[in-house]
């Protein structure tokens, strides 16, 4: 869909479609806004920052640059949508906390490293004690044992199970 004069609602981009008007060749939101949720997206725009403020903003960046931008702003609005107080930065925030939680993970795996032997390493029971390290943890950050237990030597009554 690239904006044509035709007048066809078919071939407007989402900017002119929520906008109620036609769509130009020369319309500064058409390489920006012409996908399904291209109006939808729009309208969270023009709620936040107002289609002109916007159209003024693209038309001052380079044409290089206008693509991230549209992107950056779209991205922008939806959330503040969403969070109309902190906007992105609410979701900037639960980021930085799932990163310092996943850190604080590796700190635990690495001093359980150092302090098991390592002949004990690939031994199945020195793993059960990872439900320690999992304490406190919300259940999306904790240590996934089966993933680990799928490639370890489990013991077995038959001692000719490991030849098989």
């Amino acid at each position: 869909m690239t904006g044509s004069s035709s007048g066809s609602g078919s071939s407007s981009c989402g900017a002119c479609k929520f906008l109620r008007r036609r769509c130009t060749n020369e319309c500064v939101f058409t390489p920006y806004f012409c996908y399904s949720e291209g109006a939808h997206h729009f309208a969270a725009v023009h709620k936040v920052f107002g289609a002109s403020n916007v159209s003024k903003l693209l038309m001052k960046l380079p044409l290089q640059d206008r693509s991230e931008a549209a992107i950056t702003i779209s991205y922008e609005a939806l959330a503040r949508m969403q969070d109309p107080i902190y906007g992105c930065v609410a979701q900037i925030l639960a980021l930085e906390q799932q990163v310092a939680i996943l850190q604080e993970e590796i700190e635990q795996l690495t001093n359980y490293m150092a302090y098991v032997p390592f002949g004990d390493l690939l031994n199945y029971e020195s793993f059960q004690e990872i439900g320690d390290l999992n304490a406190g943890l919300p259940l999306s950050f904790q240590f996934n044992n089966t993933i680990i237990n799928d490639h370890l030597v489990k013991p077995t009554n038959d001692h000719n199970a490991n030849f098989f």
